[in-house]
């Protein structure tokens, strides 16, 4: 029976009314207290970790203000004797260079840039495949757009395989399998690249627009077509976003990974490092990053002439 009488031909509030808004505020006071309890509660957990990784870790002040002036030492022993008198000179009449001079510190500068090239195809290369992999892959791992749970399920777990092996980890099982070069580090970052970008991919897929798919789905489409109509043309833009900035990142794994036998600059910045010490290391270091500024630069500016800058 309805708590509301009619008198006079008009509602009126039964006697309840009083009691239904206590009740509402008595529930909507119990959920606050049960989500402040919920918030005391992972604050005390999240202090505890953290007081347990600082523990861990030796993450204290001191430690890390005696362990500065040492980074300053090993530069020390890296940085070139260059003179200024000798500074630009080039090479004798036998063809060598003079100690002292920019010519001296970059004795094997063409062996330098023919790596830093190799690198920088390892990346293209690792990119387009692992790129291609998360974007078949990205459709069936997304919610919203999986078939059916088992093929969501699955999908899911092989990308947080790929993504959860580093990829120095991946490279050493690949110089195993076919030895040292190019390919065991290609095949190493593809391979982690496609979890990665699968992941990011399959979530900009669940936030696209349904109706697309709706209307589709409504002529008759599908499966592929609502894919391939429906939701590639809304995430087009974001998924080469993504794409080119895991570029960016591959060219400085590239870097890495050469220091297991995997190719590229990183084989020859292991060599000096365990060979020389000297000043030939700070030679590579220098050429590493001055092409990872300007990779990313040209990246950046790719990126937003493809999406555009209105979708900044």
């Amino acid at each position: 029976m309805s708590d509301i009488s009619i008198s006079g031909g008009v509602p009126s509030a039964g006697p309840n009314a009083s009691d239904v808004v206590t009740l509402f505020e008595r529930h909507r006071a119990a959920l606050r207290a049960s989500k402040r309890g919920w918030t005391i509660f992972a604050l005390v957990v999240f202090t505890i970790c953290l007081g347990l990784s600082i523990y861990i870790s030796n993450f204290y002040p001191e430690r890390l203000a005696s362990g500065v002036p040492r980074i300053f030492e090993y530069f020390g022993t890296i940085i070139p004797e260059l003179q200024w008198d000798t500074l630009f000179e080039g090479r004798d009449a036998d063809g060598r260079a003079v100690p002292g001079s920019i010519t001296y510190w970059y004795t094997d500068f063409w062996t330098y840039a023919t790596l830093i090239w190799e690198t920088i195809l390892m990346a293209m290369t690792a990119t387009l495949i692992g790129a291609g992999m998360a974007f078949v892959l990205s459709f069936p791992a997304a919610n919203n757009l999986a078939p059916n749970s088992w093929i969501y399920w699955i999908s899911r777990r092989f990308l947080e395989i790929c993504r959860g092996i580093p990829e120095i980890l991946l490279a050493l099982v690949f110089v195993f399998m076919i030895g040292i070069g190019p390919l065991a580090g290609v095949l190493a970052i593809a391979i982690h690249t496609a979890g990665a970008l699968g992941k990011l991919f399959a979530e900009v897929n669940e936030n696209a627009s349904s109706r697309p798919v709706e209307g589709i789905a409504a002529v008759g489409g599908n499966w592929p077509e609502k894919i391939a109509y429906g939701v590639v043309p809304q995430v087009a833009p974001n998924l080469f976003s993504y794409a080119m900035l895991r570029f960016e990142i591959n060219v400085r794994a590239s870097s890495i990974i050469g220091f297991v036998g995997a190719g590229g600059i990183g084989q020859e910045l292991n060599r000096v490092i365990s060979f020389y010490s000297d000043d030939r290391v700070l030679a590579v270091l220098i050429l590493v990053v001055l092409t990872v500024t300007v990779i990313d630069l040209i990246s950046e500016r790719i990126r937003h002439r493809f999406i555009g800058r209105e979708n900044l």
